[in-house]
């Protein structure tokens, strides 16, 4: 539906084992104690675990029947970190596409009023507007699917309570070829003519207030052509009709906290983890292009990932997605795809340290040519050469193992699917 491990290796006996259960040991012990200095990083950013700020970084939802991945748009503009020019990725519109070019207000609504988050630890408090859009193969220039326009949204997965202050779905192009609109949630019978328009929205100030007229309320003798029901027409939450609004099928009935060392994420399903363990686009979910597999299991699924709204470094990019979280870097770029950006790695030979092997490899790149937007691994500053500025950056780097990434868990290697 449209919006709505690692193991350690085997060790021998003897001395061995007791090696290796020392080294697990240590890892967990260094994990744990990672985790904590993260958590106190943040209580003394927030001040309080009460009121703690964050963002929103993806939404994402899996197709029936074969689980297939997707990614919601719900960004625009350089001030929330978007490029200014194709190619726009998600979670960034495309303001040229076909689609979003008729709806006059969508660019313009979104960059104006984004909605702040802050999580309590059991509501996640939206201020603003959130706009999401699916699009086909998550492609910012493909076919519109489903929009959903929503201020002020509340969820409170422990009450299994979710509201805002409106609420409106705006159909897409692509249901139409398939014969169904889905905002309504009909077929659209033989004739294929849409004929159960939503009369309103938010009737009387209740968001989750819908009037379906179902060919044209009271229905005529059904015949094959009327619109058939599919469901109930789409809103915040489930609900029962009554007092003149119609039954409801929640676009925002995800009230599963599912456990994730980086993210709050809030889910229809109790887990979002794929059989590959990939619950985003790639390690750096704002900027890779390739999906989870596809996973019949989770078909139906949707899901809201809000990080910490934490910038140690200044840079624009919150702390769990920054390839270097403590050297700002902006353009995140990362020309090998480790998970580390090129500002904070200077493991050339990706052995997990920046050493004489490296600078061997880093000389025999000064002068050559580096071009966006991936670069030259050796261009640690990524501004199109790999010249002086990058020697002096270098030797700043030496004797360091890449990062820390916030995309991986601040430790090295980087997790596939941190």
């Amino acid at each position: 539906m449209f919006p709505k491990g690692h193991r350690e290796p085997p060790l021998h006996t003897g001395n061995n084992q007791i090696l290796g259960e020392s080294l697990t040991m240590k890892i967990r012990f260094t994990r744990s104690i990672t985790a904590l200095a993260v958590a106190a990083g943040l209580l003394a950013a927030w001040g309080t675990a009460s009121a703690a700020p964050y963002v929103l970084v993806g939404v994402y939802s899996r197709s029936a029947p074969n689980g297939n991945h997707a990614a919601q748009f719900f960004k625009s503009g350089t001030a929330q970190g978007c490029p200014a020019a194709a190619p726009f990725r998600q979670p960034c519109y495309n303001p040229a596409n076909a689609w979003v070019s008729t709806v006059p207000t969508l660019i313009s609504d979104v960059q104006a009023n984004p909605a702040s988050w802050d999580w309590n630890g059991t509501t996640m408090t939206g201020t603003g507007l959130l706009w999401t859009t699916a699009f086909n193969g998550s492609n910012a220039n493909g076919t519109a699917v489903l929009s959903f326009r929503t201020t002020n949204l509340t969820i409170t997965p422990s009450t299994t309570t979710s509201t805002a202050g409106s609420f409106q779905c705006y159909e897409g192009t692509f249901l139409g070829t398939v014969n169904v609109n889905g905002c309504s949630n009909v077929d659209l019978g033989t004739n294929g003519l849409f004929e159960s328009p939503v009369v309103a929205y938010n009737i009387g100030g209740d968001a989750n207030c819908i009037d379906r007229n179902l060919n044209g309320d009271p229905q005529d003798p059904p015949n094959p052509a009327d619109d058939v029901p599919l469901g109930e027409v789409r809103g915040v939450a489930t609900a029962a009709g009554g007092g003149g609004c119609d039954p409801v099928e929640g676009t925002y009935d995800v009230w599963f906290q599912v456990p994730n060392p980086r993210f709050v994420i809030l889910s229809n399903l109790p887990t979002v983890y794929g059989s590959d363990g990939c619950y985003l686009f790639g390690r750096a979910s704002q900027l890779a292009t390739t999906p989870c597999a596809p996973d019949p299991a989770l078909s139906d699924i949707s899901y809201y990932v809000f990080a910490p709204q934490v910038d140690t470094d200044g840079d624009g990019v919150v702390d769990a997605l920054d390839n270097c979280r403590l050297v700002s870097n902006a353009t995140q770029v990362d020309s090998n795809g480790d998970g580390y950006g090129n500002r904070c790695d200077g493991d050339l030979n990706n052995n997990g340290s920046t050493n004489a092997q490296d600078t061997v490899l880093f000389r025999q790149q000064l002068g050559q040519p580096s071009v966006a937007p991936n670069f030259n691994a050796a261009d640690i500053n990524a501004n199109g050469s790999v010249n002086a500025q990058d020697t002096t950056l270098y030797r700043q780097l030496l004797g360091a193992q890449p990062g820390p990434s916030g995309i991986c868990l601040n430790t090295y290697p980087c997790a596939v699917n941190p």
